[in-house]
């Protein structure tokens, strides 16, 4: 009797042993179903941190958007790199083929990649270009007197802030820092410290006409780099246009606010009053990678909708009525 009880006590383990995933097929079963959960239990600590739930389920749905639901996929090659394995896996989805990579390590997922993803050009990954430029044109069409060297000025703006934004948001990371809630706060408010003083500086002693250009070339740069991005992450929303046309009235209010608040003896208080509110911005849109909700995606879109109403127009017919004046640089 008490040999059966054992057996009984067993039998479940042994099953349970037995089915068990591995790290690397739980990545993969997550993948093709969808279900976070499947994996949850097998990422290290790090890649908990880099890949929660709200990344995994915008790197899936890109995916889909792009290749169509996954119907199989097969291991076609294991590598060791020191104490790392990777698992290289062939995906079948229902519009084509593509390769990702499984890390692991002690038994954990240590990382996760597509790897030769082949580049497709598909018309959505216009989008954000699409959105960026029709706001540049209606400024255009209204101020005209196009200043091409403010335009490009913005976009210089844009690189420098690529090269420094993104390694000051990592810093918790690097450090271990863990906490939604702080590094969604941290990812806004180093957004706002940023590319606010970079544009009060670069509007400042211009003329209002210049500053919005300035910022619309700074707007218009970002509409072509997330465009350019969309291109290896696959088809993405049309509310990418709405986004990128919001940004570029968002960059452009800024900067000829800048300009005249400047010339009327208030810029430290004007450029206060926009890192606060680009931190709200972006913290909004950070908080939405972790949790996807059209309802973050509005609260922010409103928020700059605002900004612009209240401010462009004022300060356009300004900007359109004043003289030429040299570029201070």
């Amino acid at each position: 009797m008490k040999r059966m009880a054992v057996l009984l006590f067993l039998i479940p383990l042994l099953i349970g042993y037995a089915t068990a995933l591995t790290p690397q097929e739980a990545m993969m079963e997550a993948l093709k179903t969808g279900n976070y959960s499947v994996v949850e239990p097998y990422l290290s600590p790090t890649m908990e941190k880099a890949f929660p739930r709200g990344v995994f389920e915008l790197t899936r749905n890109s995916l889909i958007h792009s290749y169509g639901e996954i119907k199989s996929y097969e291991s076609t090659k294991i590598e060791r790199k020191g104490g790392y394995t990777v698992y290289y896996y062939r995906v079948i989805a229902e519009k084509g083929n593509y390769t990702v990579t499984v890390t692991v390590r002690n038994g954990k997922v240590e990382g996760f990649h597509l790897a030769s993803l082949p580049l497709k050009f598909s018309f959505p990954a216009l989008y954000p270009i699409a959105g960026a430029l029709l706001a540049f044109l209606l400024l255009w069409l209204y101020v005209r007197r196009l200043g091409m060297a403010e335009v490009i000025f913005g976009f210089v703006l844009l690189l420098i802030v690529l090269l420094i934004q993104p390694p000051v948001q990592a810093i918790p990371k690097f450090l271990g820092i863990n906490g939604t809630a702080f590094l969604v706060l941290w990812s806004g408010l180093i957004a706002g410290l940023i590319q606010e003083p970079l544009k009060y500086f670069a509007a400042r002693g211009k003329s209002l006409r210049k500053a919005l250009y300035i910022g619309a070339g700074f707007g218009l740069g970002e509409g072509f780099y997330v465009g350019a991005i969309s291109l290896f992450l696959g088809a993405i929303s049309p509310l990418a246009a709405l986004e990128r046309f919001l940004t570029l009235f968002f960059h452009a209010s800024t900067t000829v606010l800048f300009a005249y608040s400047y010339r009327n003896g208030w810029g430290g208080r004007a450029l206060l009053a926009m890192i606060l509110i680009h931190w709200l911005v972006d913290s909004l849109a950070a908080y939405w990678h972790y949790n996807p909700s059209y309802i973050l995606l509005a609260l922010s879109y409103l928020a700059m909708a605002i900004l612009a109403v209240v401010i462009l127009p004022k300060l356009l017919p300004l900007a359109k009525g004043e003289r030429e004046e040299s570029i201070k640089w």
